[in-house]
């Protein structure tokens, strides 16, 4: 039994094990590669869980197996305890029967005591008289020795009597005394039933207990393998986002660059073809006029620009929302689990439909509704730098557009995995998220 109670340590254990798992219930945005660590993580807590509540079904199994022997065990408890009592009224019965024979053994021994008493008094009191009238009324010496004889064996008799019922008597006695002994026997296993059966009693209900312990881990665990079944596909949208994005923003750079070559070799074969030009008319006027200076031609120069739309300036999103109820920090996992998570942005409490402002000028990088993070923008200002804004209730910018510093970009709301109307702003450089506090303030 220890060692089954042992084995329900594990099972209570196993809360502890679910409220760290919890901590993958939150999803965090980063780069694609940290997404995709996130997303194995994401896939190894649900292997680990998995293998734990495959451990749980089989305790659960092995319970409800010895809580069947408990109970088999009660019922053969119960049906000794009832042929006890059957043995036991019977012994009560043949007791009390014997009782009866003591007392009615004690009423004859009394009786014929009595009797014995009385003829023994009237001999007694008349004896002399009765010799002389046996004597005078005997017909023979052998009547006179007859009726002597007579006499003796009347007293004999009453003797026997006596000395028959009392052995009688102490036989009873003696046979009443072994039904004691044997009643005190049963009604000791009958004690001892009783004390095993509540034993037993007492021991399935613990494991009633236990069972619905491990129900209740068991209940938490296919809860936990369904958050993260949720989250591991969130994760693999936001991947999948995410490498869209790069995708086409790799394309759009590729198209940039090109262009820039082309743009300079056309620049180049211009400056050439130029060059070649004032070099044909320079010999010509050298021909004409000797004396002449020769021009100079100057190749012009290639002023395309790829001006960066960031300017420099961040200003906080949120008019007359300075309160902050989540900073870039560590934190407990805001759906009640026991885990903590890092934040990596942080949380502006507001109305739903409170205007959202671009912190700073850029090009709209993407503009998506994600499972997890909702209506969610992410704005390019250059440089690596990114601002990054979700759970919106609308957004009112599309990727490709090109927005100002305090341009209104989206509505407040409560989109995708999220406690109430709220801002999540995150500011992210060379991929890697920093403290927004750093870039804006209220």
């Amino acid at each position: 039994m220890h060692k089954k109670v042992k084995n329900y340590i594990f099972a209570a254990a196993v809360t502890t094990f679910l409220g760290l798992a919890a901590a993958a219930q939150i999803v965090t945005y980063g780069d694609v590669s940290s997404e995709k660590e996130s997303l194995n993580n994401l896939k190894n807590q649900r292997t680990n869980v998995e293998d734990i509540l495959s451990k749980l079904e089989a305790e659960k199994q092995n319970s409800e197996k010895y809580l069947a022997d408990l109970d088999a065990k009660v019922s053969e408890i119960a049906d000794k305890i009832y042929k006890l009592q059957i043995e036991i009224d019977t012994k009560n019965e043949e007791i009390d029967a014997t009782q009866k024979q003591i007392e009615k053994a004690e009423v004859d021994i009394a009786e014929q005591y009595e009797a014995m008493k009385l003829r023994i008094q009237y001999m007694y009191e008349n004896g002399n008289a009765n010799y002389v009238s046996m004597i005078l009324d005997s017909q023979s010496i052998g009547d006179f020795l007859n009726r002597a004889e007579y006499i003796s064996e009347i007293t004999s008799y009453d003797r026997n009597m006596l000395d028959e019922m009392q052995a009688k008597k102490n036989e009873i006695e003696a046979a009443k005394a072994s039904l004691d002994r044997q009643l005190a026997d049963l009604e000791t296993l009958q004690t001892e039933a009783e004390a095993e059966r509540a034993a037993t009693e007492t021991l399935m209900a613990a494991k009633n207990a236990e069972i619905e312990s491990v129900n209740a881990s068991i209940s938490e665990a296919e809860n936990q393998i369904k958050n993260l079944d949720e989250d591991i596909e969130a994760q693999q949208e936001l991947i999948s986002e995410m490498e869209s994005i790069e995708a086409r923003r790799k394309a759009e750079e590729a198209s940039r660059k090109a262009a820039e070559e082309a743009s300079r070799k056309a620049a180049e074969e211009a400056s050439r073809k130029a060059a070649e030009e004032a070099s044909r008319k320079a010999a010509e006027n050298s021909e004409k006029n000797n004396q002449t200076e020769q021009p100079t031609t100057k190749a012009p120069q290639n002023n395309t620009q790829n001006p960066s739309s960031n300017s420099g300036k961040f200003i906080w999103p949120l008019s007359g929302r300075s309160y902050i109820s989540s900073y870039f920090s560590m934190r407990n996992d805001p759906f009640g689990g026991s885990s903590t998570e890092f934040h990596n942005g942080i949380d502006i409490p507001a109305p739903t439909g409170t205007p959202i402002m671009a912190v700073s000028g850029g090009q709209v990088a993407w503009s998506y509704l994600s499972s997890s993070a909702g209506n969610w923008i992410g704005i390019d200002h250059g440089n690596g730098t990114y601002s990054v804004y979700m759970h919106m209730s609308s957004r009112l910018v599309k990727e490709g557009d090109y927005v100002t510093t305090g341009q209104i970009i989206g509505l407040v709301g409560s989109t995708g995995r999220s406690t109430g109307p709220h801002l999540h702003l995150s500011i992210r450089v060379d991929g890697n998220y920093v403290n927004p506090l750093n870039y804006v303030s209220p």
